[in-house]
């Protein structure tokens, strides 16, 4: 056996310390790492005196197999000084030594930030890990990598579990090399070793298991739309090889139940990224399309349900979407396309309000530009669509939380007359942009994609029959067992039969219940549609089909709450002076609470649901309504109603003159 062999003793943690503790003992600089030095020679002894018996002793609480606690922060120091020295020299050999103790599974246990009160064993292994981060910085191309290889290492290890904020540093470090690596083929490294970083952990939490096999990432995938003036040659190769070998390398470490505790969860994991959420994910999607709906709502319920993950999406990633989806870069639309897919299919129980906003924006903003589309634009558009229509439970999911519910939109009608459009193509005589080989390229996907809808629609109902068919085959024996149970107990053989089919006997009431909410919405936007041409005409027809109150305090309501209507339409029929449209203006003023407010912020707060009409004796008989409502709020604000009116009327004639390009003299 050669000397560096015979290094650190006969434990196993000794003979990966050893030869690296000698090649920092021989690479430090004497005199400047002098402590690290005498540090590294006692280490060596220290683990020379560590006898095999000793090494297999269990320490639950010890960040390093076969060692206890004390001895573990002992040999480990040395390690961190070497790491921490920002002298490549002595930092080259201790990132070779940390990355075999992550790859052969000698460091266990959950890795996070020290708490100041408590003192952790594992406390060593986060300064470890913080020292090799800020290693990344030193500009060397041999450091560079060897940070990427080992961080990793570290977070691919079944042994070890990579919490929170230490998580966050170490995607900021590949980050921060990606930005500012030494060469292009460092920078690809770094992105590829942060793709399968975050492969790792969302694998780990969709399964809730640190034992998972993870897929490698793809280099060339991850080059397809960016990075490519990156590329060095062989680089894509050189990453690739060099992402295999570090994963190969943790592959097959047996997993110690006594070394992680608690199981893995989702909230852990994602919470550094949402210290900033204050509301938790609300906005559910209706339960209500059939009895199998809530089992196939995700993928990962693991993720879905965590309010924590929910809000942090909803803080950073919709934030990122939304501040992007101006932008005409083909790339960046390409990628917030694919992002959007895996929300809808993931996470569309918990965000409803941001798929229901998305989807105008990005795709159908698209699809209904009918005469001057971007050709590859409209294209991704279609193929997303493709792949939505060939999902029956999405499709069903759309329609019953948007086109089934009066405060969203119409969002299956609007993606089904979307893809109609372009398929009957540009209207006769109308310009258009497309050539004819794109025009029919467009029929033909948009044809597809209704075809699509049309078949999962019949699978999804297909489905529903089947469960009905078993239901009726079985209905006979649970009859006859129940009419026997009757002549006991009525009671208990009527509950006995609603516990054995619970989804089927709500299915029809449900059915029912979405039809008559889907009806009630086509009505109501009838009648929202007439009112914004003709406002008194709209409200008759409400008032006739029951679709609001015939009071005037339901009236009111309604214009101040419904979406859709027009604010100058509204501010027409309040002025009016017939008797019922004043009784619904008073109604309207006196639904506001202006107790504490300035009266200028009052004057705006009013005026947000409305916009005032332009014939002075409508504004005079609302604003005059508006001084009285003040001043019974707010009553040592003016000594009479009248100064009120005077001053609010005033401020509105002022603001006119302001902002009226017909009026010169400012």
């Amino acid at each position: 056996m050669s000397a560096s062999q015979s290094l650190g003793g006969p434990s196993r943690c000794g003979r990966v310390l050893g030869p690296s503790l000698d090649k920092i003992i021989k690479n430090a600089a004497w005199r400047k790492h002098s402590h690290l030095v005498s540090l590294c020679k006692s280490t060596l002894d220290k683990l020379e005196s560590v006898s095999e018996s000793e090494s297999f002793s269990v320490d639950t609480q010890s960040p390093l197999s076969g060692l206890c606690s004390s001895d573990a922060e002992y040999v480990l120091q040395p390690l961190f000084l070497a790491l921490d020295s920002a002298y490549a020299k002595v930092v080259e050999p201790a990132l070779e030594c940390t990355f075999k103790l992550f790859s052969l599974g000698l460091v266990r246990g959950e890795i996070d930030r020290p708490h100041k009160s408590t003192a952790s064993p594992s406390d060593i292994v986060f300064n470890m890990i913080d020292a090799i981060c800020k290693s990344g910085g030193l500009g060397e191309e041999a450091i560079e990598l060897g940070v990427l290889r080992v961080l990793l290492s570290a977070v691919g290890s079944p042994c070890v579990l990579i919490r929170a904020d230490c998580l966050i540093q170490i995607v900021r470090t590949c980050y921060n090399v990606y930005l500012g690596g030494v060469n292009g083929t460092n920078q690809i490294c770094a992105k590829s070793v942060l793709a399968q970083i975050m492969t790792i952990v969302f694998t780990r939490v969709e399964e809730d298991s640190m034992d998972v096999s993870v897929k490698r990432v793809s280099v060339s995938e991850l080059l397809e739309f960016t990075d490519k003036n990156l590329n060095e040659g062989n680089s894509i190769h050189f990453c690739q090889n060099f992402i295999n070998e570090v994963m190969e390398a943790s592959e097959g470490l047996p997993l110690k139940p006594s070394s992680i505790s608690p199981p893995l969860e989702g909230p852990n994991v994602s919470a550094p990224l949402s210290k900033a959420a204050d509301e938790t994910g609300t906005d559910k999607f209706d339960n209500e399309a059939g009895p199998d709906r809530t089992n196939r709502f995700s993928e990962s319920p693991n993720l879905s349900d965590s309010s924590l993950f929910l809000n942090a999406i909803k803080q950073y990633l919709c934030l990122s979407l939304l501040k992007n989806s101006a932008l005409s870069a083909m790339a960046i639309f390409q990628l917030q396309c694919s992002i959007f897919m895996n929300l809808l299919s993931k996470f569309r129980s918990g965000l409803k309000k941001e798929i229901g906003m998305f989807f105008p924006m990005l795709i159908l903003r698209v699809l209904e530009n009918v005469l001057q589309p971007s050709f590859l634009q409209k294209m991704t558009v279609l193929n997303l669509l493709d792949k939505i229509s060939q999902d029956p439970q999405i499709i069903i999911d759309i329609f019953v939380n948007y086109d089934c519910d009066v405060d969203a939109s119409n969002i299956f009608e609007r993606i089904v007359n979307g893809l109609l459009k372009t398929a009957l193509g540009p209207p006769t005589g109308s310009t258009t942009a497309l050539s004819p080989a794109q025009d029919i390229t467009f029929r033909h996907e948009s044809v597809k994609c209704l075809v699509s809808i049309i078949k999962s629609m019949g699978a999804w109902m297909d489905q529903q029959i089947r469960i009905g068919d078993i239901y009726l085959a079985k209905s006979p024996e649970s009859c006859s067992i129940a009419e026997s149970h009757l002549t006991l107990n009525a009671e208990e053989g009527n509950a006995s039969d609603h516990e054995l089919h619970p989804d089927v006997n709500s299915e029809f009431s449900d059915a029912a219940t979405l039809e008559q909410r889907r009806a009630y919405k086509i009505e109501l936007q009838k009648g929202i549609s007439l009112f914004n041409r003709k406002p008194s005409k709209g409200i008759e027809f409400l008032i006739s089909n029951k679709k609001i109150g015939s009071s005037p305090e339901d009236v009111a309501l309604f214009l101040k709450n419904t979406g859709g209507l027009d604010g100058t339409k509204i501010g027409d029929y309040l002025g009016e002076r017939e008797e019922f449209s004043l009784k619904v203006m008073h109604a309207y003023v006196d639904s506001f609470n202006f107790k504490g407010i300035d009266f200028g912020e009052a004057i705006r707060f009013f005026l947000q649901g409305f916009r005032l009409p332009g014939e002075a004796q409508k504004i005079d008989r609302i604003m005059e309504k508006f001084a009285e409502r003040y001043c019974k709020c707010s009553p040592s604000s003016f000594s009479s109603a009248d100064t009120a009116y005077v001053l609010a009327y005033s401020v509105i004639m002022l603001n006119t003159d302001a902002h009226n390009n017909m009026v010169k003299d400012k």
